[in-house]
This record gives C-alpha cells, sequence and structure tokens, in this order.
C-alpha cells in the first residue's frame, strides 16, 4: 500500500505531510489507533476512528509487573533493574542460567524470582513470568536494557489514548542509534523505504513488536494472545506475537517519546561456538516460522545462498560472519522435516 507519513506531535497535535511515497508508518493522534489488517501482508495503514478508552492507560506504575528473562545476565541485569520504578513489581525468569542466580542478592531492590528447571527458551520464560505477575499490565524488558526516566509513564498515558495494543517505546542502542523493528524475515524492508530518525515525528503504528521493550495488559497477553509460542525458542518469536496481534486486530504502536537503552548482545557474550549455535537454533525458528505462515523458501535456494556465504566469509577471513553463515546452514540441514524447537536447546 503506498502512502506517505503523518508527521505530528505524539499527543494529539495537528499533523503534516511529510516523509516519501512507500513508507510503512502510519501515525496516530488521541484518537483510537487502526492500525491492522484481517491477515499479515506488506504495508498495513492506519485509519482513525473514535472509540471508548480502554483500560490500559487508567493503570499506574504499581498495577505494573515488569519481566526480565534472564540467562548468565547477572553482570548487566542490575542496570535493567535499578531504571525500573519502585513503584513496579520486578519479575525475574532465570531460564536455568549455569552462573545460577546469586546476583538477585546484589539487586538494588526486591524481586520475585522464577527459576526455570531447564532452558526452555525466552518466549517459554516471558509465558512463566507473565503467569507469575501480579500486575494487571505487563512490561517486558531485556536484561541488557534500561528504561529512561519517564518511559513508563508515557507508554501508560499512551495506552489511555490508544486503548488495548501492543506499545513500543523507542529503543535506542547505548550509542543513542534509533533501534526500530522495521520488518521481520517474512517481510524483510527494503533499505530504500526505511525512513531517516528526522522524518518521524509523533507516535506511529508498525507492524513488528521489538521484543527487548514492550508494554501490554496481562489478560491481552495470555488470554487473547496465549503468550509467544513456546515452539520459538529464541528469535522470531516477537515476529510471530506481532502477526498474531495484528489478526485480532490489535494495533502495534511505538510510542516515540518513551525511551529505552538497550545494549543489544550484553546479555551474554557469544565466541565462536556459542555464535555458531545461537545461529544454528536461530534457524530452526525461522523454518518453523516459515512454515507456520506459509512462507517457505526452496531448500537448495537456502542451501546455496547458506553455503556461499560461508565460502564468502573464509575467503574474507570472517570469523564472526563464518561462524553465523555456518551455524544457519547447519540449522537448515538438521531441521529440514521437523517442526518446533525441542529439548536440544538445554544447555545452549
Amino acid at each position: 500500500m503506498m502512502g506517505r507519513l503523518l508527521k505530528g506531535d505524539g499527543a494529539g497535535g495537528k499533523p503534516h505531510l511529510a516523509g516519501r511515497p512507500g513508507a510503512r508508518w502510519r501515525p496516530v493522534g488521541r484518537e483510537r489507533a487502526q492500525c491492522y489488517q484481517s491477515r499479515p501482508s506488506v504495508g498495513s495503514g492506519c485509519r482513525g476512528g473514535l472509540r471508548e478508552r480502554q483500560p490500559v492507560g487508567q493503570h499506574h506504575a504499581a498495577s505494573v509487573s515488569v519481566i526480565l528473562v534472564a540467562y548468565n545476565s547477572g553482570a548487566v541485569i542490575g542496570r535493567a533493574v535499578a531504571s525500573i520504578p519502585e513503584a513496579c513489581e520486578v519479575v525475574i525468569v532465570d531460564n536455568a542460567s549455569p552462573e545460577g542466580t546469586g546476583f538477585v542478592a546484589g539487586l538494588s531492590r526486591p524481586v520475585t524470582l522464577v527459576p526455570m528447571e531447564r532452558n526452555f527458551g525466552f518466549g517459554t520464560a516471558c509465558n512463566a513470568g507473565a503467569r507469575a505477575a501480579k500486575g494487571a499490565v505487563l512490561l517486558f524488558l531485556n536484561p541488557d536494557a534500561a528504561l529512561a526516566p519517564g518511559a513508563l509513564d508515557l507508554l501508560l498515558e499512551a495506552g489511555l489514548r490508544y486503548g488495548a495494543a501492543l506499545l513500543m517505546p523507542s529503543i535506542l542502542g547505548d550509542t543513542g542509534r534509533l533501534m526500530r523493528k522495521e520488518g521481520s524475515i517474512l517481510e524483510p524492508v527494503a533499505r530504500g523505504r526505511r525512513l531517516a530518525p528526522e522524518e518521524i515525528a509523533g507516535d506511529y503504528c508498525t507492524r513488528f513488536v521489538h521484543g527487548a521493550a514492550f508494554l501490554v495488559e496481562r489478560a491481552v497477553f495470555l488470554d487473547r494472545l496465549g503468550g509467544f509460542d513456546p515452539r520459538i525458542f529464541l528469535y522470531h518469536e516477537d515476529d510471530d506475537l506481532a502477526l498474531r496481534a495484528l489478526a485480532q486486530k490489535l494495533p502495534i504502536i511505538v510510542v516515540t517519546q518513551a525511551r529505552v537503552v538497550h545494549q543489544g548482545g550484553k546479555s551474554s557474550t557469544p565466541g565462536w561456538r556459542q555464535t555458531f549455535a545461537i545461529n544454528r537454533f536461530k534457524k530452526h525458528s525461522e523454518l518453523y516460522l516459515r512454515r507456520k505462515y506459509r512462507s517457505e523458501v526452496p531448500f537448495a535456494l537456502d542451501a546455496l545462498r547458506l553455503a556461499g556465504g560461508c565460502v564468502l566469509a573464509l575467503a574474507t577471513l570472517n570469523v564472526h560472519r563464518l561462524a553465523i553463515r555456518a551455524g544457519k546452514l547447519a540449522g537448515l540441514l538438521d531441521r529440514t522435516g521437523r517442526d518446533g524447537a525441542g529439548p536440544e536447546w538445554e544447555g545452549l
């Protein structure tokens, strides 16, 4: 769908036209945002239409449970916990970390600890945290991310404006670079269709949620969406959740003034072996997601592309890229004809 981005002040001010044809983002103001389609497809729009206000924004920090999934994250999680308003419940799900849970004693505040018997994956751990949470509203936050001052209040205020939705803050890298979730493995976005940060002002609709940080009502997450798909261990579980949200006509909205700083990849520090393993299992998740949404790539084409990537990495002596490509090729070869993620995830 072709269109132009409307720029506004993020709080219902009069928008004006900006951007370029083909933009994937649509603005929202005080009106109830409707940025969904009946089924996943490229180019969703946002249609304004007044509706009765929904419960999300009527809550305050005391009714919010912040859920963090830890796996060898003791070195970074303290910063995340310290950024959470005191009124919130903090739920930490430890995914059977080899380093244990001794880090909890050094945190700046009491937390609810949910220990997992084994590493069942990120999505399953998030679901366990959501079930253990007491708050009516859930904020999922990566252990290597931190809320900027006032971010939670801005997300809750957005819930009052827009109603039931998946609400994302602006996610910044530790250098200040904006990390947008512009597409997914199923719906890649061409570089020429991406907007520069200065072309975006005000809140906007998107099609995919970033798993590093998002706010949602507990009842919506568990009862309406059924939580994360437990068959996806790591990576793409947020893509799947977003597609199911859109099918349920739940909008996904970025609240630009709410900010989270994400030290991406620092919740654990993978070496070559772990990079290979992560990408092997990442490919498992991709294959499962493609089968689930009937968007499979022919095996021969996929294998040829990945093998070519391995050759190029060897030729350029790029060891890190070789670990990524070789891991994905291994994942393609050992998951052909199989479905979902199983117990082989344990010990990653």
